[in-house]
């Protein structure tokens, strides 16, 4: 795997963006946006520990994860099912196998909750492009965008009502969340803050990232650790440094039960909640 993968799937997703743009002009997009019901505000209790699933078919680091014959619709239920608090649905074609077709079909479900848009966002139309297929919310990696960038997308997603989870790497980019919070502080409650504990420049997963940003971890948003989180003794761990979420896609992805296998970590979690309090 190359060093760049990150700056190439911005590219990759640039180029997304413009043919997108090509065929359905942001005005028209934006338009169909504001035909739309805005989704019910985020409400993600502090007193409790919040797990968001995935949708992933496949990993560049792993490879497959899920056979020809997956059901997004079966695997979205299932999640709900073991007490779920969001879902995160993979949208990146070329090396995740994922679609915006994946995103409507979930967030179509009778008795969904709340969906993010994953996926190497670089443009606002493509938040715009989110919520037109159903996402609450939508994932912003600060690696690969700018302030300007970065509040555009922002301010983009809270038109529409949206919820953001701003992913940071570095100590630098997580203070760079953090000012999001005091730019969009009317707003801030919609605005999650993530740690991602795998470089998306290596691909390599190195859980001592969460200890070595926990330290600076805002604490008027809630903290999702992202990547890296695949057991029980993992969950203790994060909990303790204080995250009040994880983000778990290829432990779930890879159970051959994953409303059990989520039932027990949403119990063990509780518990640790509590004896953390």
């Amino acid at each position: 795997m190359t060093e760049n993968f990150l700056i190439n799937m911005a590219k990759e997703s640039h180029k997304r963006f413009q043919d997108a743009a090509g065929n359905l002009t942001e005005r028209d997009l934006r338009s169909l946006c504001e035909s739309m019901e805005n989704p019910e505000p985020l409400n993600l209790p502090s007193n409790d520990f919040h797990i968001i699933t995935e949708i992933k078919k496949q990993s560049p680091s792993m490879g497959r994860l899920a056979p020809e014959s997956f059901d997004v619709k079966q695997q979205a239920m299932s999640y709900i099912a073991g007490g779920a608090s969001l879902l995160s649905v993979l949208t990146e074609p070329s090396r995740f196998l994922g679609g915006l077709e994946d995103l409507q079909l979930v967030a179509n479900l009778e008795h969904s909750i709340p969906v993010i848009r994953k996926d190497f966002l670089v443009h606002p139309y493509q938040v715009s492009e989110a919520r037109h297929h159903g996402a609450n919310g939508v994932l912003i990696i600060l690696a690969i965008l700018d302030e300007g960038q970065i509040r555009a997308m922002i301010q983009r997603a809270l038109d529409h009502g949206m919820f953001v989870l701003l992913e940071a790497f570095t100590k630098k980019e997580l203070h760079l969340a953090t000012n999001m919070l005091n730019v969009f502080a009317d707003n801030s409650e919609q605005l999650l803050v993530g740690v991602n504990c795998r470089d998306l420049n290596t691909l390599e997963v190195n859980f001592s990232n969460f200890e070595k940003l926990a330290a600076d971890l805002p604490n008027r948003a809630m903290c999702v650790a992202e990547s890296g989180v695949y057991s029980l003794d993992d969950l203790q761990r994060v909990i303790e440094m204080g995250f009040g979420s994880a983000l778990i896609g290829t432990a779930l992805m890879q159970s051959n039960d994953p409303t059990t296998k989520l039932h027990e970590m949403k119990h063990f979690a509780r518990k640790a909640m509590v004896a953390r309090q």
